[in-house]
């Protein structure tokens, strides 16, 4: 052991290090709080309400949509058929567009039962003002206790728990969030480090609250996050109501034309007949 150097006492580096590790792991937290916050809470909450004022509308659209792709693809078929001289099979060619056009008939199968499940939920009575307080202080300190971005190398029984907690905090389940806190093991700030390791861990934080803060501002700029300016905003959600009308009729007009070409090339009148 080198008595000299112990005779000096710690590094002055040592100390401003340790001050600035805890205060990026406090920020950190705090970030990881607003991520876990905005996807768990907010965003499920923005969607609910979005989907409750537009979905159905929106849904309208979609399977609007499909109806035109399959009308223009229905015509596009049988105009080449026709141009090889060929006679039109409509079996067949409905047939060829369901295995086409399956996917799109999945996802609005999918968009369907999105809409229908948040129309059907009810919210429950939710915790008190007092409760929400105590959700959100016990969730601070199992984040804090537990996240494999504040404890590298974290084992795979932090994971679960973990996951427990976030769960119970999605869905506002205090007791289990109660108990979970209960058998953390208390945060070990003060661990023996060497200096080199202490810049290594400082570098690391710096870095994580750089990649949080890009996380965060992608979930606001994406869906459903972006779709709140529609709900808070009462001239914006009407625009918006407007903007999805004027497509859904385009669609349907778009649609007709379609269809009226397809009954014309099927069944063509006299004129028609007597001019091929």
């Amino acid at each position: 052991m080198d008595l000299r150097a112990e005779a000096m006492g710690p590094h002055p580096e040592d100390q401003a290090l340790r001050e600035e590790i805890a205060r990026l792991r406090a920020s950190l937290t705090a970030l990881l709080l607003q991520k876990d916050d905005l996807l768990l809470i907010q965003c499920k909450r923005i969607e609910a309400a979005y989907l409750r004022r537009f979905g159905a509308l929106e849904l309208k659209v979609y399977e609007s949509w499909c109806d035109c792709l399959r009308a223009k693809r229905k015509a596009k078929l049988i105009r080449a058929e026709q141009n090889q001289r060929k006679q039109a099979d409509p079996e067949r060619i409905e047939a060829l567009l369901d295995d086409e056009l399956s996917a799109y008939r999945e996802e609005l199968e999918l968009r369907f039962r999105r809409v229908e499940s948040v129309m059907e939920r009810r919210e429950g009575p939710g915790l008190s003002a007092g409760g929400t307080k105590e959700l959100k202080e016990l969730y601070r300190q199992a984040v804090k206790a537990l996240h494999p971005d504040l404890h590298p190398g974290a084992d795979e029984t932090r994971a679960k728990t973990l996951d427990q907690a976030m769960r119970a905090y999605r869905i506002g389940d205090l007791e289990t969030l109660r108990t979970i806190c209960q058998t953390l093991e208390p945060a070990r700030e003060g661990e023996s480090c060497e200096l080199d390791e202490l810049r290594a861990e400082a570098k690391r934080l710096r870095a994580q609250i750089r990649s949080f803060d890009r996380q965060l501002e992608a979930i606001k700029l994406e869906y459903p996050y972006s779709m709140r300016v529609y709900l808070e905003d009462n001239e914006k959600g009407r625009e918006r109501e407007a903007e999805l009308s004027a497509q859904l009729r385009d669609l349907r007009q778009r649609t007709a034309r379609y269809e009226s070409a397809i009954e014309n090339m099927l069944h063509p009148s006299d004129e028609e007949e007597e001019t091929t």
